[in-house]
Parts: structure tokens; sequence; C-alpha cells
């Protein structure tokens, strides 16, 4: 079956791969606000899976310079992060990895074609790029692509934004739209959530010790930390790195002989208290193996752990129930839960691809929802602002309904990965807290250097995982200024208006307003933009590693100048500082300068 139609420049297509008898197809178009809605209707008079289609629209590639994806994709020879990829290229959207979504824009910054698929649940596998046959810009989204349980009737939408508008703002109206997809809203994000955090991992990994924790908790909090997690090694005495003894979830006695009093004490400082767990793993070296090996998706010989299959009640009763126990018998503040983009069924292999009648559905998504709402339910019914992070990939429009913090995927040491991450996220997570990738540095680096992964970070809640005992006196001078100049901005930082420009350039300048007040980074030698509209204080904060910043001022101006170096010190001030146009200033490196309008 094939359909085709045009919608002024968009050519719509519909495509079945195999003819089913007894399946009808509906595919029309409206219009509603600046967007065009593609509705799709399957329909079967009988339970059936249904065959592979595709939804494919294209338009011609006018003004279209790159293209916004919530994920890195295209040819690995070629690939350009928010580049236009060749479109036999793609990647894979479902409920726990990502979102079929992308915004094609031009290199001012506006929004060309941004799409959205309305089925957030279940595999899509997305492609957009250019389509050289055509020379056009191309958008498939191909649906039933993998084993899915029998159904009588599917409907989605794809939704095309041609407002004339910034990138960003597409984005959000995409986020806006997915919500109402979201059946039961996404988790609240407490103010908790919005504090910093110390992470143990790229410090001590699995190598942990309930002194060596509280001593680093100490100092943390003295720096501004509110809030820790303890990552993976908590559960084992191994410390090699696998997961080969998850699973089990029962704590090391031998690094940590009383957990519950451990964490009290932790607490009692001022911090918040979370627990990493592996969500999908079970290894062949826990109690519990025997009980669940023949409940796997699939199993990885390397690691020597196998991936549960959630489509099994008694998958999910387990998991619930360890995760609630944990929270309760250690007294909790919240979960890092890890790994759930495991759950997917391009993995599945062997049992894991034929139908059981112990499992109450053969809809992975479906078992995944059930599982991770339940989580949900049964952890606030014990702590009512429970704090739950996800992180990239497994981060997505569904995922906001299951937890509330979601972190940049790992990047260690890289403050510019960190910082693109950090905007991508932002940019298309709504209200849920967005924190950076836990970042460290060299013991034997400048401040000014260091200083980088605070500042590339800086609109996101930061994680810094150091060993702080290591620190010379000159860094933790620096996380302390960091951490409080942060605080002090958070208002502005995390709940202003965010805007940047050059996306493709991994966002080079980035702003936040909130009423009269605005918040910069720059990370080039580049020019900024400032006091473009009711702003009475402008903060520039200066992350290119140069010593100077290049100001542009719509209008002349006089304001009071106050400029700090990287550690918080006042290095220079003027009262009367007049700007007009193009308008060079010398500030330190990683410095800053505040610019506060004078009344004329």
């Amino acid at each position: 079956m094939k359909k085709k139609f045009c919608i002024d420049e968009f050519k719509v297509s519909f495509d079945v791969t195999e003819d089913v008898n007894g399946i009808s197809y509906d595919v029309s178009s409206r219009r509603e606000g600046g967007s065009i809605y593609i509705d799709l209707v399957i329909r079967s008079l009988s339970l059936v899976e249904f065959p592979v289609c595709q939804l494919a629209v294209s338009m011609p590639l006018n003004d279209m310079h790159s293209l916004w994806t919530p994920c890195i994709h295209g040819h690995p020879k070629s690939i350009r992060n928010k580049g236009i990829p060749e479109i036999w290229t793609n990647f894979s959207s479902h409920i726990s990895h990502v979102s079929p979504v992308g915004c094609f824009y031009n290199l001012n910054g506006e929004n060309k074609v941004a799409f959205a698929f309305s089925d957030i649940k279940n595999i899509v596998k997305v492609q957009a790029g250019a389509y050289e046959e055509e020379t056009a810009a191309k958008i498939i989204m191909s649906l039933f692509t993998v084993k899915t349980e029998p159904m009588t009737e599917y409907t989605a939408t794809l939704r095309l934004d041609t407002r004339t508008v910034s990138y960003h703002e597409s984005i959000a109206g995409m986020t806006e739209w997915h919500e109402n997809y979201l059946d039961d809203g996404a988790m609240p994000a407490p103010a908790s959530a919005f504090e910093p955090v110390y992470s143990t991992w790229y410090s001590f990994h699995q190598n942990l010790d309930f002194k060596e924790i509280e001593d680093q908790c100490e100092m943390a909090a003295n720096l501004g930390c509110k809030t820790i997690i303890l990552d993976d090694g908590w559960q084992t005495d191994d410390s090699n790195r696998g997961y080969k003894f998850c699973g089990d979830w029962q704590v090391s006695e031998k690094r940590f002989p009383n957990m519950r009093e451990h964490v009290g004490r932790v607490q009692s400082m001022g911090m918040k208290y979370m627990l990493w767990l592996s969500v999908p793993f079970v290894g062949q070296g826990c109690k519990v193996w025997d009980e669940f090996k023949s409940n796997l998706l699939f199993y990885s010989d390397q690691n020597q752990t196998g991936t549960l299959d959630p489509r099994y009640p008694k998958v999910r009763d387990f998991l619930v129930d360890t995760y609630c126990r944990v929270v309760s018998e250690f007294g909790l503040d919240g979960l890092k839960l890890d790994f759930i983009d495991e759950f997917d069924m391009t993995y599945a292999t062997g049992n894991a691809l034929l139908p059981d009648p112990e499992r109450d559905t053969e809809s992975l998504p479906e078992a995944v929802d059930r599982l991770m709402m339940m989580v949900r339910q049964e952890l606030t019914k014990i702590k009512a602002d429970i704090l739950i992070e996800f992180r990239q990939r497994y981060i997505g429009s569904m995922i906001r309904k299951y937890g509330n913090i979601f972190r940049v995927h790992d990047c260690p040491h890289d403050s510019i990965t960190n910082r693109a991450g950090v905007m991508d996220l932002r940019l298309f997570s709504g209200d849920t807290a967005i924190h950076s990738d836990m970042f460290i540095w060299s013991n034997s680096d400048t401040v000014e250097s260091a200083s980088l992964q605070f500042i590339n970070t800086l609109f996101s809640v930061p994680q810094i995982s150091p060993n702080l005992k290591e620190q010379s006196p000159e860094h933790l001078a620096m996380v302390k200024h960091w951490l409080a100049f942060w605080s002090a901005n958070k208002s502005v930082l995390m709940n202003g208006t965010l805007s940047s420009k050059y996306p493709e350039m991994h966002y080079p300048v980035i702003a936040a307003k909130k009423g009269k007040e605005k918040i910069i980074t720059i990370h080039a030698d580049m020019v900024a933009d400032i006091f473009e509209g009711n702003e009475e204080k402008v903060t520039i904060v200066n992350g290119s590693m140069t010593e100077r910043l290049i100001l542009r001022s719509p209008t002349p101006k006089t304001v009071q100048v106050q400029i700090y170096d990287c550690l918080g010190s006042q290095v220079e001030s003027e009262s009367d500082y007049y700007i007009e146009k193009l308008n060079e200033i010398h500030v330190p490196k990683s410095g800053y300068v505040v610019m506060d309008a004078i009344s004329e």
C-alpha cells in the first residue's frame, strides 16, 4: 500500500512493506497554529502484528544549514554533531532512548522545519537529513521494525513546525507538545533536585569506604554541595568495575558496616543521600541468578551479566521491592537508576523473542512503562520528594514521567561535551532538573583552566567528582567560589529564559534572562550582545581562555562595571563606564564582568 500527497512544498508519502488482509490505513493532514500535522491511523479487524510502515516527508533544502537532534547521529566517517547527515543514517527512539524529534535551522538560529512524532513509547527508526536524489531535506519515521505485541489499532501524528521562530523556541514547542502524551504527567522536581551534587564515581569508582566517603562529604558540604550520589561499589567487595555481582543489592558490610548510620551521619552534615543501582543487570555472581536466569532479554558473556526482561511480573515486582527496600532500610533521599536503555528489543535473543505465557505483556515498551511507573508510585509513597536520576542516552519525553533529574552522559574532563549535553537537555526537558556530568580536573592544572569545568556547565546543576583531599588550597577556593556563584545566581541560570547561538558549534554563546537580569557565558573569542532589552544587570562570564570580551550594545549606555577573576576576587571596577556598539573589555581568563545600568 502506498499513498502520496503534497502540502505546499512538503511531499508526504506513506508506504507499507507487506499487504496484510483486514488492515486499513488512513493518512491525513491538518494545519493548526503555524504547524502541519500528519495523522496516521492503522486499524485491523483482529489482533495482528502490523507490518513495517514508513511515513516520510521531503522538502526543498532551502536556507537549512544544520539539524538539531537530541542525540548524535550520522555516518561515523563524517559525523558532526548538529550536522545534516545523509538520509540513510538513523537513530532509534523508544521509551528509554531519546525522542523522535529534530529541527532543521539556519545559521541565524531560525527554525525552518522542526519535526516531532507522537509515538514516544515504541521503537521508531528516525531518519532525517539530506536526500541527494532530490536535493531535498527528508524525514522518515519507520514503524514496527522489530517484533511488537499484536494490536487492532495504532494512531500517531507527525508534527511539522514551520513557524519563523528561533530554533530553541521550536524545540520548546516540541517539548510542550509531547507533554500532552504523558498520561501521568512529568515527575515533579523538588527544590533539592536543584542543589549542587558530590558524586563518588570518577575519583573512587568501586573503591569505596564509609569513612573516606564521610570525609569527602564533610569537605563537599563546606564547599557548597547539598547532595551526595554514592555510585557503584557499595553492593560488592569486588573492584573490577564489572556487573557480575549486580542483582542482590545487599550492602557490602566490609565497605559499609552500618549503612543506615553512615547515611544518617552524612545527612546530619546537611546533605541529601542518593544511591546508585543498575536497573536491568543481574550477574552470575549474585544469589538471585538462578531465580531470574530464565527471565532475561539477553546475556553478555563478556560481563557475565544478564539483562532482566520486565515483561515478567516477577521481574518488575523484584525490582520495585528492591528499590523500596533500600530507600526504607537506609533512609535514602533518592536513587540514581542506571542503564534502563538496555531494555531494548533490538538486543533481545533466544527465548526473549518467543511468546511466553508467564509474561503479562509481549510489549517491552509497555512493560518498561509499567515498571517505571510502579517505581515512581511506590517510592513517592515512602518519600514524597524522592529524587530519581537518569542520564543520556536513556532520557526522552517518556522518561520525564519516571525521574526528576536528567544528567549529561559520561564525559570526564571534557567540559565542551558537557556544555553541549547540558544545552541539549535544557532545551528539550521542560522543568525537569538538568545536571552536568560529574566533572573532575587535573590536580596540577591552573585554576583558570580547571574553572572551565564550572563555566561550561553553569546552566545546569553542577555535579563534581574530585578527591577533595587531593586538591590544593587554590583549587578548593575555586570550587567554593564557583559553587557560591552558581547558588547566588541559580534563579536566573536555572529558571531564566534560555537561549544560545550556534548549536552546531557546541553552543559557544549562551544566555539566560529573568526579569531585568541576564547572565551570558562566552566560550570562544566571539561577540556577545548585551542590553538588548530591558536588562538592568548583565553578567558576562569569560569561558574563552582569552583575556578580553567583545561586547555589543545596540544603544549607548552608562554602566557600573565590576570585574572578577576565577576565584571571585574583584580586580577592577569603574562607576561610569560608557558602552556603545562594539566594546572590548579586559576580563581575566575564566573571570567575569558584572554590568549594572545607571539610570539617566
